[in-house]
């Protein structure tokens, strides 16, 4: 079921993407085709200047957030639309009419404004259209004008429910994995416990059966044949005596993960996430790594909550001295609002004291020269010891299925 989603919503954003492409591309043609209709050399360059406005029009209404802007660039859409069709009955004015309509209401506050709005378009376009043919049925084209505004104003709807939906898959992954591991250092605990109960209690036992039985030897005068294998035996069951209790004491250890594990929690996103490993990998300690990892995942979280829809960028970035991972967004996409789950404001406070605590720093503001967000952790190499990573040092960037500001 969640792969099922992620797919659904990795498709949407696609479509949208070709959809608006293909809406742009059509209305140029239309507007083409309108000039070509027109009649006379000066109602040809008035048409042409009216397609020209038609299509900024429609760049600001589609692109600009809900605003006095938008919402003035798709009414000159719209009046654009049934200026030409006045002019150029034969061209294809109503193109831009029901484009401007489909956006129009978007850019209206949700309430009587957008049905005064709606209604109003839908009037002047049915009478246009009644004007152009001469005949009452023309103001059935109000209609269909109706119908596309609502229409577009329920699939924002769905817009925003999906982008909602992603921001708390995003949110619902990072409990699940954090429910595993917990369950998984629970199960540890029990089987640390059964071992030391059993094995250890067991090995200690018989320890010291076997230091009874070399004294009852050495009392008895047993031959050195027999004394020689008792005391292999008691130094064996010490020694197993030791290794058990380190065995309990590493799987009383929570589990941590690290750098090594990005690539899953990367492919894991329930959006669009890109990993890119740039540098040959060196030692990084175990308490470091987790760092890192949990710290990738804090803003991988975030760019769910405030930048959903936008493409993600990892860069793991294995330098001279240190490692440097970034995470950076786009922005929310244009025309887009945030996803309206909130974090509990203290994410970038405790990323930056878990990098703090290993020696690292962390840097988190809006990306320099353009839009979006970027989280920048530098943090040193193990001097000696520790564990370094499988991560290969490709030469390009990697993707794995799967943005953001402050927690």
């Amino acid at each position: 079921m969640l792969s099922r989603l992620l797919w659904a919503g990795r498709a949407g954003r696609v479509a949208v993407g070709r959809q608006q492409l293909i809406g742009g591309s059509l209305m140029a043609v239309c507007m083409a085709v309108s000039v070509v209709a027109a009649h006379g050399t000066t109602i040809k360059i008035v048409v042409g200047v009216l397609g020209v406005l038609a299509e900024l029009g429609m760049v600001l209404g589609r692109w600009v957030l809900p605003s006095v802007v938008g919402t003035l660039g798709a009414t000159v859409t719209i009046a654009a639309g049934l200026t030409i069709s006045l002019l150029v009955p034969e061209g294809l004015g109503a193109v831009p009419v029901l484009a401007g309509t489909s956006v129009l209401p978007l850019r209206l506050p949700a309430g009587p404004v957008r049905h005064a709005g709606i209604g109003v378009v839908s009037v002047a376009f049915g009478i246009t259209i009644m004007v152009i043919t001469g005949s009452l049925a023309g103001l059935l084209a109000g209609v269909g004008a109706w119908f596309m505004a609502d229409r577009s104003v329920e699939h924002a709807a769905l817009q925003t429910e999906r982008d909602r939906a992603v921001a708390l898959l995003a949110e619902v992954e990072a409990s699940r994995q954090a429910l595993q591991e917990a369950a998984a250092f629970e199960e540890r605990g029990r089987i640390a416990r059964e071992m030391h109960d059993v094995l250890a209690h067991s090995l200690a036992g018989l320890s010291v059966q076997l230091q009874a039985v070399r004294a009852i030897a050495n009392r008895e005068g047993a031959p050195p044949a027999l004394t020689g294998p008792l005391d292999r035996a008691a130094q064996l069951a010490r020694d197993g005596v030791q290794e058990a209790r380190a065995a309990v004491s590493t799987l009383r250890t929570a589990p941590r993960r690290g750098v090594d594990d990005l690539k899953g929690l990367v492919g894991g996103f329930p959006g669009e996430a890109r990993l890119r490993v740039t540098g040959r990998p060196c030692p990084l300690g175990p308490e470091t790594g987790h760092a890192v990892y949990r710290g990738v995942q804090e803003a991988l979280t975030n760019a769910a909550r405030y930048a959903t829809g936008s493409p993600i960028d990892v860069d793991v970035a294995w330098q001279e001295r240190q490692l440097q991972v970034t995470v950076h967004d786009q922005g929310l996409p244009a025309g887009r609002g945030g996803s309206g789950v909130k974090g509990s404001g203290t994410g970038l406070r405790s990323m930056a004291e878990r990098i703090e605590a290993v020696g690292g720093e962390l840097s988190a503001g809006p990306m320099p020269g353009g839009a979006g967000w970027r989280i920048a952790m530098r943090v040193p190499f193990t001097e000696a010891g520790g564990s370094s990573t499988d991560l290969p040092a490709p030469a390009g960037p990697s993707e794995a299925g799967g943005s953001g500001g402050p927690s």
